[in-house]
């Protein structure tokens, strides 16, 4: 990734500086804003335990086990009466991760599908 900010060298202030125009900056802000993506979720590789943070919808993530030593696909849904269950990418008969003795410790966004760039 291109920064547009760099970490100022002096001693007299503190922070980052940009020699771009404000406008640049303000369409790079507008994209990064656009993922919905909050800035810890941003580093690569990152995994999100379930104790700290959940997913806010019910789409699909990278799922870690506290008793499995293989990752999955999954996603957690919150019922009407506000408890939650994480599920497997592909189990449709309705069972829980937890009903079939697997237990989510940690997830992080699945990362974007490869598109081929045409020239």
């Amino acid at each position: 990734m291109e920064r547009l900010t760099h970490k100022r060298a002096n001693e007299i202030k503190s922070g980052y500086w940009s020699p771009n125009k404000k406008d640049e900056l303000v369409q790079r802000l507008a994209e990064y804003e656009n993922t919905g993506m909050e800035p810890e979720c941003m580093k690569k590789n990152e995994w999100i335990p379930v104790a700290e943070k959940l997913p806010e919808t019910a789409d699909y993530v990278l799922v870690s086990f506290k008793n499995f030593s293989l990752t999955a696909i999954g996603r957690y849904e919150v019922n009407d009466e506000g408890d939650g269950a994480w599920y497997l990418q592909g189990c449709d008969d309705g069972d829980t991760c937890c009903s079939a003795g697997l237990f989510v410790n940690a997830w992080m966004p699945l990362p974007e599908a490869y598109k081929e760039e045409l020239e």
